[in-house]
């Protein structure tokens, strides 16, 4: 079997979970005999054509830099689609491929490509396809329960804070041009879903598609389980020597990742918090941690070959968003390292933390969120006893599962195409 991903970002090029769950994804393919390639972007000091794990990668996609400049997403919405369809047609004129398989909005070049008489899928992990600011926060403040129109589209962007990664500045709010061209990039992204094989990472995500009438497989990210198991005689000791309780925080430092939930909760904890992460908030979240006096850190984010060390010299992981995560890999990270995870009750985030692993608390309440932090402070025990849990639930994530799942639907298609 040969796979073609299509991808805008791969290692060592990540923006999310999604170019971690590929890299996990077509590795594991590989192992299994299956000839992968990968087709995504160039940057700058990075090969535009090398094998890596047995995975061929061709990076002569053109994309922008990162998804929080302006110049960057207007070139990823304009430039980006073209590259796609460009070099695909290119690719397939070379080799014979049995499938292609766009991850997130990679897929808004399907359209054009469906002539290929190739099965296409797409694995959706983000929103962009399903709303127009990506987020799903409903005026800024709750979860989205409707399905988008121009109108809602409008008065919703007016209310909200963030748009995507970005503040939404008054030259946002308030230009319909650039609300237009927004609405419909997001049109053409979801009527682009119609020509593929849809992979949801989460129940979560399976429901918010079928609002948009669009049907689903759930087959959820992976993860290399034995990378989070680190021996205690391999654990780097942090530079904050203090014998308190350690909490850590992963992520942007953005409203929606709720940092700012998190560190209001820790006034009065006898604990350390860690924060690995950057984005519009830093400098607010630095002034509360000085200006209120809470032991907190901020650290810029960690590669993913360090994150099982972050776990390993943590205590305790909070996943505070106040957003409906589409998955939750903190949440099943924490499980495979044996730490309680505290996460918020919304969007993915419910699915992906095991009952006795973790606790679910309301998003954005700082005072549960307190509590809890309290409770598990004070009960070293029911730490162990969470962390033990969480290793045993999290086998259902096991790359030999998810990789079995996602062959059998490519067979699938494969021989309805022939």
């Amino acid at each position: 079997m040969n796979v073609l991903f299509v991808s805008e970002y791969f290692p060592p090029k990540i923006m999310g979970g999604g170019e971690i769950n590929l890299t996990l994804l077509a590795k594991a393919l590989v192992k299994r005999g299956v000839d992968v390639s990968v087709v995504t972007s160039y940057h700058k000091g990075l090969q535009r054509y090398e094998t890596v794990d047995g995975i061929r990668v061709y990076r002569t996609l053109t994309t922008g830099d990162s998804p929080s400049g302006i110049r960057s997403n207007v070139t990823r919405s304009t430039t980006f689609p073209r590259s796609v369809v460009k070099e695909v047609q290119r690719i397939v004129t070379k080799k014979n491929f049995d499938c292609i398989h766009f991850i997130g909005t990679s897929c808004i070049a399907a359209p054009k490509l469906k002539h290929l008489n190739i099965p296409l899928f797409v694995t959706v992990e983000s929103y962009p396809t399903l709303c127009p600011k990506g987020d799903r926060i409903y005026h800024g403040k709750k979860e989205c329960t409707v399905r988008c129109s121009p109108a809602k589209f409008v008065s919703c962007q007016n209310d909200s804070a963030e748009f995507g990664k970005m503040k939404n500045k008054w030259y946002f709010k308030y230009n319909p041009f650039f609300l237009w061209y927004v609405y419909r990039y997001y049109t053409r992204l979801n009527k682009s879903l119609r020509y593929c094989n849809i992979i949801s990472i989460s129940k979560y995500i399976q429901g918010v598609l079928q609002q948009h009438r669009i049907q689903s497989t759930v087959i959820p990210n992976a993860l290399a389980i034995e990378d989070f198991t680190v021996k205690k005689d391999n654990i780097i000791k942090k530079e904050n020597n203090d014998k308190n309780v350690e909490v850590a925080y992963l992520g942007a430092l953005i409203k929606s990742k709720g940092p700012h939930v998190l560190i209001k909760s820790l006034q009065g904890l006898n604990c350390h918090c860690t924060l690995y992460g950057d984005g519009v908030l830093k400098k607010d979240i630095q002034r509360m941690i000085t200006t209120k006096n809470i032991n907190a850190t901020i650290h810029e984010p960690v590669s993913y070959t360090e994150i099982p060390q972050v776990y390993a010299q943590s205590d305790i992981i909070v996943f505070p968003s106040v957003w409906p995560e589409p998955f939750g890999r903190i949440s099943i990270e924490s499980m495979a390292a044996g730490k309680p995870v505290i996460g918020s009750a919304i969007g993915g985030i419910k699915e992906t933390i095991e009952q006795g692993a973790g606790i679910l608390v309301i998003p954005g309440d700082v005072r549960e969120l307190h509590a809890v932090l309290q409770t598990l402070i004070d009960k070293p025990e029911l730490r162990d006893m969470m962390g033990r849990v969480g290793k045993k639930k999290v086998m259902k994530y096991s790359e030999d599962i998810v990789i079995q799942k996602l062959i059998s639907m490519y067979k699938i298609q494969i021989i309805n195409k022939q």
